[in-house]
Formats: structure tokens, C-alpha cells, sequence
């Protein structure tokens, strides 16, 4: 029987990716759906330059933060490549990180 680990996952946007990032965003969450409602992708979302600093700002995103459930770093790369914005270019996915991870806490939402 295989095991299901925790991995930290990194993935870096491309340079001046932000408007093809936003206008796939649809297609992006329905390609994550099932992967959250199976458990595989317990945590995911964008991350920023910074906060921004006022509430009428825009999010200076710079790439994805994921928390997966899988066998193998393998596993989890395969998912990072299957996803739309590894698939037209959004995602620098040769230098996505996946380090493994062991969740010592979990409280669902």
C-alpha cells in the first residue's frame, strides 16, 4: 500500500505573464477542482511581490504556492505539468520547487 506525503510546491510565473494568467484563471480553477475535492491539492493560491499596500491595489503575483498530497515529487510534477498554465506558458516550470513537507498540523476549513 503507498503512502500519501506532503509536498510544498513553488511554481514561478514567466516574466510579463500576468494578463494571460488572469484571462485563463476560469479554466485553471476547473482544472484544480477535482484535485481539491480528491484531497490531492489541500492548500493553493497565488503568491505576491508583496501585499499590496492599499485596498484598491492589484496583486503583484509572481507565481503559485501549492500543498499536495502524493506518493512521489514525481507524481507532483506531473500534476504541476498537466495544469493549463504549465500548458500556454505561464508557469516557469523548470524551476518549480517541490519539497517534501510533514503537516504536523491540519484544520479544515
Amino acid at each position: 500500500m503507498s503512502q500519501l506525503n506532503d509536498f510544498l510546491v513553488r511554481i514561478p510565473d514567466k516574466p510579463d505573464v500576468l494578463a494571460t494568467r488572469v484571462s485563463n484563471l476560469q479554466a485553471h480553477m476547473a482544472g484544480l477542482k477535482g484535485l481539491v475535492e480528491s484531497g490531492t491539492i489541500v492548500m493553493s493560491g497565488p503568491t505576491l511581490a508583496e501585499h499590496p499596500k492599499t485596498a484598491d491595489a492589484g496583486l503583484a503575483i509572481n507565481g503559485s504556492a501549492w500543498l499536495v498530497r502524493a506518493n512521489t515529487e514525481d507524481d507532483v510534477r506531473a500534476i504541476v505539468a498537466n495544469d493549463i498554465y504549465a500548458k500556454i506558458g505561464v508557469w516557469d516550470v523548470e524551476n518549480v520547487t517541490v519539497t517534501p513537507f510533514k503537516c504536523a498540523v491540519r484544520k479544515p476549513l
